[in-house]
């Protein structure tokens, strides 16, 4: 989000995800669900703004809203993990950052093991006051993914 001190910086995500449920689903009504684990690899082209790429990992843990029968599944995630940047060091300070995220979003199964994802994330990137600069980037948009669960 563009701000005080901050430029616009737009940039795509591309992620890949490998995830691992924690548990089968417990409690009942609408809280019924499980949390799952999840290791996440991401780069991603910046189109406008003071430099080029992101590219990092994070790890996940979410939390699956799981009713029975339903092919819609919702869930809530934090994140954490870290990336390199050729962003304006005056912004991020130095190539070696981390990065905070949330996300809430759900699954829809078109088939048993197969499912498309429809999310909201906001994602923190700073250097934790590291580097010489700190003013990070806040970011926010929707993401859409395919599933597949072996």
């Amino acid at each position: 989000m563009p701000g005080k001190n901050r430029p616009t910086i737009d940039y795509t995500l591309s992620e890949i995800q490998c995830g691992y449920m924690l548990g089968t689903p417990k409690s009942s009504g609408f809280f019924r669900g499980n949390f799952e684990a999840i290791g996440q690899g991401f780069a991603s082209a910046i189109f406008e703004g003071p430099g080029g790429y992101i590219a990092g990992m994070t790890l996940w843990i979410r939390y699956n809203f799981v009713q029975p029968e339903s092919r819609l599944v919702p869930y809530l995630q934090f994140g954490a993990g870290m990336l390199s940047t050729d962003i304006d060091h005056e912004i991020v300070g130095q190539p070696f950052n981390f990065n905070l995220d949330v996300g809430a979003g759900t699954r829809f199964f078109v088939a048993s093991k197969w499912a498309v994802n429809l999310e909201y994330r906001y994602q923190h990137i700073s250097n934790a006051n590291s580097g010489r600069k700190n003013i990070g980037v806040n970011a926010q948009g929707p993401m859409l993914g395919v599933s597949y669960f072996f």
